[in-house]
């Protein structure tokens, strides 16, 4: 009888704690880290007859190479078939009734994202092939109502795409407790089931955060892999570990890890793994024949470990930490104040944590998120409380630091005695609310595609000049050619541009619009697609093999196009046996190969038909068709 089982690996999260110190290597620019994966397969009789014919284990959780990765070095054993998507493990008669199955990498990750350079407008429209990452599934219960409600609370009055992505990201961070209780460890939870009990693990807060924005029609996945931490929770350091990818008009898909409060970038001791829809999709596949037998499949096991570094990143903000009060007295209040400059062009979302002092107590959370847009400024501020215990016969300088998970600080200091003011709780929160009060630009310009990939020569930019000021603006707006707009008081005016891309591939647009001294700069990509090809090359087989004898069809793929063939599938049948091996996504060249048993043939001289089927980004249908002849003595 014929089996099929499908495997979910249980992500028992990693939590990133405050307390904690910042890794000096997550400002590397790079990082070479050697993945260790494995895992045990258990034959167990059951009737008078046991025997398996065959075992097929495809383990999807794997390095795969990308714009941000690449996989430097891969070895499996037993030797298995890498594929784009997935590794395949294959057993023939196994006589062992333990098969064990593991694989090793370097992996290379790049300290960088996908930069998000422009303001995005909200709320956005339904974007055209991503419509499945803005539905319900299982654990993302989006259409619940509470879900939704929380999300349109967060989003009210926000204009601005990745600041609505970070603010509930902030939120969920906040409001949503880390919890490896025996109920969510194991088994996830919904996200509605998450907003109602205010607790779980990672992949339940990552389900909670995708819940809420496909409720907003904001197309959200689900990546697992492993990470690294030096939560005293996780003493081995890595792990397994979930966060989520967001996809922005006009930039890609953006990584967000709302455990670890990055928004917009994720640490290079991430490694990415696998991607899904819902956080409970299958990461290995089983199937088998056999007779009188159980199949029992254990968890992974992981383990990694960092190789080396190369280089530094530059920091991409500016920081000024002081104490709103230079000295205070003993029983006091006083307030810690952090500037920050962002000194990028693109946005950046990044934790600030207090570091504890004894003898001082934080007010509140002692990590805060913020959200900056390029060249743009924001303040945090903390409340602290001076221990009444402290020895009043001494004065005390207490030192303050704030830091990022990239070992960015800002220090400094204030003094504590028994002569000095004894500032309220209630004096020093109204001067809090002041100091980090924000206003929007009097001016600002917000650009999205109408369709960020296209098929044609010509894409569609659509433009708002937003004008939040009491008296109208001359605006000057370049792209290509330069035009001056009247822009009427606290009015926004649309713009729109006829974009022409002679070339398919990426193609980055820049529009600027200047008035007064004030300058916005909006930077998003255009793709101009082609029809996928796929080429067939080297199909080979043996010319003549004798009775009884296994032998190998092999072929490869490559990508002949910009566009990548997506939903690929090579199938191979011929005198009466058919194999089918699902390839995914072609990025990269793919090298194929199916055993055949010339004892199973119907036919001494069979031909075997190759049929290469994939599609574009649409949906649309294509194949390549190729053969071989093999005879058989």
């Amino acid at each position: 009888m014929k089996k099929l089982l499908f495997f979910l690996f249980t992500v028992n999260c990693l939590l990133l704690t405050v307390s904690a110190q910042p890794t000096d290597w997550f400002s590397a620019r790079s990082v070479h880290t050697e993945l260790n994966v494995s895992s045990q397969i258990n034959i167990v009789p059951i009737g008078p007859a046991p025997f398996v014919d065959n075992l097929q284990a495809d383990l999807l959780f794997v390095p795969k190479n990308s714009e941000f990765s690449a996989v430097r070095s891969f070895k499996a054993a037993p030797p298995a078939q890498v594929l784009s998507d997935r590794i395949r493990y294959s057993w023939s008669k196994p006589y062992h009734s333990t098969l064990t199955y593991e694989y090793s990498a370097v992996v290379e990750t790049a300290n960088n994202a996908p930069r998000v350079r422009a303001k995005i407008p909200f709320p956005v429209e339904t974007i055209r092939g991503f419509e499945m990452y803005t539905r319900p599934t299982e654990h993302v219960d989006s259409t619940n109502a509470a879900v939704i409600a929380e999300a349109v609370r967060l989003s009210q009055g926000e204009d601005d795409l990745f600041v609505v992505v970070t603010k509930i990201g902030s939120w969920v961070k906040n409001e949503i407790k880390y919890n490896l209780s025996s109920l969510t460890a194991d088994v996830s939870q919904p996200a509605s089931w998450v907003l109602e009990n205010r607790y779980g693990v990672c992949d339940e807060l990552t389900s909670l955060f995708i819940a809420m924005l496909r409720s907003l029609n904001i197309p959200a996945k689900f990546v697992s892999g492993v990470a690294f931490t030096e939560s005293s929770e996780f003493p081995q350091g890595w792990g397994a570990h979930g966060w989520a990818e967001v996809y922005f008009p006009g930039v890609g898909w953006v990584p967000f890890d709302v455990t670890f409060a990055e928004f917009g970038w994720t640490d290079p001791g991430h490694m990415k793994l696998y991607e899904s829809l819902d956080p409970q999709d299958p990461t290995s596949l089983f199937q088998w024949k056999s007779r009188d037998v159980n199949v029992f499949v254990h968890d992974l096991l992981l383990s990694a470990d960092v190789l080396r570094t190369e280089g530094k990143v530059d920091s991409e903000l500016r920081l000024s930490a002081y104490p709103l009060k230079d000295r205070v007295g003993f029983d006091s209040y006083n307030t810690i104040v952090l500037d920050v400059e962002n000194l990028a062009d693109y946005y950046v979302g990044v934790e600030f944590t207090l570091a504890s002092v004894v003898g001082v107590t934080i007010v509140g959370e002692s990590a805060k998120q913020i959200a900056l847009p390029p060249r743009r400024s924001a303040r945090l501020a903390w409340l602290v409380k001076i221990n009444e215990r402290l020895d009043k016969h001494f004065q005390y300088n207490v030192p303050i630091n704030v830091y990022t998970i990239k070992n960015e600080s800002a220090k400094s200091s204030f003094g504590v005695g028994k002569w000095d003011i004894v500032f309220s709780e209630s004096e020093l929160k109204s001067s809090i609310e002041q100091l980090t009060k924000s206003e929007k630009d009097a001016f600002d310009l917000a650009c999205s595609f109408e369709e960020d990939r296209i098929w044609t020569s010509e894409g569609v930019l659509n433009c708002e000049l937003q004008n939040r000021q009491e008296v109208d603006l001359v605006v000057r707006v370049c792209f290509d050619v330069c035009d001056s707009v009247l822009v009427p008081a606290k009015q926004t005016m649309p713009k729109q541009f006829k974009v022409l891309v002679s070339e398919a591939g990426k193609h980055d647009v820049d529009v600027v619009a200047t008035t007064g001294d004030i300058i916005k700069r909006a930077t998003l990509s255009l793709i101009r697609l082609d029809r996928p090809i796929i080429a067939v090359h080297d199909v080979s087989a043996p010319e003549v093999v004798q009775y009884g004898e296994a032998f190998g069809i092999s072929l490869s793929l490559s990508r002949e196009s910009t566009s990548f063939p997506q939903n690929v599938s090579v199938s191979i049948f011929g005198g009466g046996s058919s194999a089918v091996i699902d390839v995914g996504e072609l990025v990269l060249d793919q090298e194929i190969r199916v055993n055949v048993r010339s004892d199973q043939l119907i036919s001494s001289s069979p031909d075997f038909d190759i049929v290469v089927s994939y599609s574009d980004p649409f949906g649309k249908g294509y194949s390549v068709r190729e053969d071989v002849s093999v005879k058989v003595n």
